[in-house]
C-alpha cells in the first residue's frame, strides 16, 4: 500500500492522489489517463516543478510492487503528457482509505506554508488515520504511534498532529497520560467548526472518572513515617559547647564554625537571588524609543529575536544620546527606506542601521559629522578625514595637492608674536559650497566631487 510505503515521501503520495483524482471515467468503463501540465500540478500542491519531478520519479521507479505511475506522450502532443495512477484499489481490491478530495486543496508542500494549510506528510497521516479508524467514529493513538505510521520520530508525529488539528481535519482530545482521542472531519463545514474551536479553546482534555485522583496530604506535617514526637522525629540535642569560629579541624577534614557557615550560606543565597531591574536589552527607555520612534511598518517585519538585538543597540546608544535625539536620528534616516520596504530582506539589520551612529568619532556629541551642542562641523571628523586622504596619497606615491592643515588645527606663522588658536577652539562655520568649485557641495573631508576628480587626474 502506498500510504504505508517507506520509500515514498508524503509529496509522492499526494501527487499520486492528485493524478488519480484527475483521471476521468472511460466511455467503456474504467479510468482514462489524466492530462495535466506539471506546472499546474505543482501549483496545486504548493511546490515547484522540480520538486514535483522528484516526487514523480519516486512513483515511476519500479519497486517491490512495480511503478505506481505511468506516463505517455501521444504523437503530435507537445505538452499534453498523460499520466495514469496504477494499483488503484478499486481495480486491485486492496484495502484503501476513503480520503475526501477537498482535503487536497489544503496541501501545501512549500517551505513557507500559508495559515490553514498542511504539509504532504500531514495529509498522508490523515489518510493513515482513516485506515486506523475503519468504521468507527474516533480512534485512539499516541504521538509515538503517529510517528511510527510515518516512519519518523514521535516529535514528527506530534507536529503533524498539530497541523491537522489547527486546520480542522482532526478534532483531538487528550486523555491523562498523553493518549489522544482523534475524530477525523469529513466535510468542510465540520473542519471549519473544529478549526475555530481549536483556535479559541485549544486542545480539549478528557477526564476519566474511573481514574483515581492523586493523593493530596491533609497538611504539611503528613508523612508516611511514624507519628510526631517519636524518636525518629525528636529534636536534636543542642551541644553545650559554645560556638567558636576557631574550632580545630579534624584529621583530614576542614571544619567551619557555625557563624562562618551561616555567613557563607547568607552570601550564597544572596548570590542566587535574581537580579532586580531590567536586564540586557530590556531598558525601559530603549523600549519606549522602540515603540515611539521605530516606524510601525518596519517593526512589523522584525522577528522576536531581532527585536532583542534592536533593543540592545538602542540601550547602547542611549548612553550618549537623549531619547529625543535618538528618535530624531531614526526618523531622519528612515526617509531613504520608507518606499523601499518591499526590497528589505533583513528588517533587523535595517533597524540597527537606523539606530546606530554608524561611524567612529572620539567626540560623543558628534552626529553626522556635526556637533549637537554647537551646530558646527566636527573638527575630530575633519582631522580624521584629512589624515586618511593624505595617507592614501602618500601610499599611491602621488603628490600631495593640499598641504594645508586640517580644519580645527592652526599652525603658527613665522615669528614669535604670531597669533595662535588652541586645538579645542571652535572651527569656522560651515560653508555649503566648495571655494575651489563654486556651486559644488563640500563633504565632511573638506572636498567636493570636483576636488576628488582633480586629485585623481593629477595622480
Amino acid at each position: 500500500m502506498l500510504l504505508r510505503s517507506a520509500v515514498h515521501g508524503g509529496l509522492a503520495v499526494a501527487a499520486w492522489a492528485m493524478y488519480e483524482t484527475l483521471m476521468p471515467r472511460g466511455l467503456r468503463g474504467g479510468r482514462a489517463p489524466a492530462r495535466a501540465r506539471r506546472i499546474w500540478v505543482g501549483e496545486a500542491l504548493g511546490v515547484t516543478p522540480k520538486s514535483l519531478d522528484a516526487a514523480r520519479r519516486e512513483l515511476l521507479a519500479a519497486g517491490e510492487c512495480g511503478p505506481w505511475l505511468s506516463r505517455s506522450a501521444p504523437r503530435g502532443a507537445k505538452r499534453a503528457v498523460r499520466h495514469m495512477a496504477l494499483h488503484v484499489p478499486a481495480q486491485t481490491g486492496e484495502k484503501f482509505a476513503a480520503v475526501p478530495a477537498w482535503t487536497l486543496d489544503l496541501v501545501h508542500g512549500g517551505r513557507h506554508r500559508p495559515e490553514g494549510t498542511i504539509s504532504p506528510d500531514a495529509w498522508r497521516l490523515y489518510g493513515l488515520g482513516e485506515l486506523e479508524r475503519e468504521n468507527a467514529e474516533t480512534f485512539e493513538a499516541s504521538v509515538r504511534f503517529l510517528g511510527k505510521l510515518l516512519h519518523a520520530s514521535p516529535d514528527t508525529g506530534r507536529r503533524r498532529a498539530f497541523e491537522l488539528e489547527a486546520s480542522g481535519l482532526w478534532q483531538v482530545a487528550e486523555r491523562p497520560g498523553g493518549r489522544l482521542v482523534i475524530r477525523p472531519m469529513q466535510t468542510p463545514q465540520e473542519a471549519f467548526t473544529a478549526a475555530s474551536a481549536y483556535a479559541e479553546h485549544g486542545r480539549a482534555q478528557v477526564v476519566d472518572p474511573s481514574q483515581p485522583s492523586a493523593f493530596t496530604p491533609r497538611n504539611e506535617t503528613h508523612s508516611p513515617l511514624a507519628t510526631k514526637r517519636t524518636p525518629q522525629e525528636s529534636d536534636l540535642q543542642e551541644s553545650p559547647l559554645p560556638e567558636s569560629d576557631d574550632a580545630p579541624p579534624a584529621v583530614g577534614v576542614v571544619q567551619v564554625g557555625r557563624a562562618r557557615a551561616r555567613a557563607a550560606d547568607a552570601g550564597r543565597v544572596e548570590r542566587s537571588a535574581p537580579r532586580k531591574g531590567p536586564g540586557r536589552g530590556s531598558d525601559p527607555r530603549a523600549a519606549e524609543v522602540y515603540r515611539q520612534a521605530v516606524p510601525a511598518e518596519l517593526a512589523a517585519l522584525i522577528p522576536a529575536h531581532g527585536r532583542r538585538r534592536v533593543l540592545a543597540v538602542l540601550s547602547a546608544e542611549l548612553v550618549h544620546r537623549e531619547p529625543g535625539e535618538l528618535a530624531a536620528r531614526i526618523a531622519a534616516r528612515f526617509e531613504s527606506w520608507r518606499y523601499r520596504l518591499a526590497e528589505v530582506t533583513d528588517a533587523t539589520a535595517v533597524a540597527i542601521t537606523l539606530a546606530r551612529r554608524g561611524y567612529h568619532c572620539v567626540d560623543v556629541r558628534c552626529e553626522d559629522h556635526v556637533r549637537l551642542d554647537t551646530g558646527q562641523r566636527c573638527s575630530a571628523c575633519a582631522e580624521t578625514a584629512h589624515e586618511i586622504t593624505k595617507g592614501r596619497q602618500t601610499a599611491s606615491d602621488g603628490p600631495v595637492i593640499d598641504d594645508q592643515p586640517p580644519p580645527g588645527r592652526v599652525i603658527p606663522a613665522s615669528g614669535s608674536n604670531a597669533p595662535t588658536r588652541p586645538l579645542s577652539a571652535a572651527p569656522p562655520p560651515l560653508t555649503d559650497t566648495c571655494p575651489r568649485h563654486p556651486g559644488a557641495r563640500e563633504r565632511a573631508d573638506g572636498e567636493c566631487a570636483g576636488c576628488w576628480v582633480d586629485r585623481i587626474a593629477i595622480a
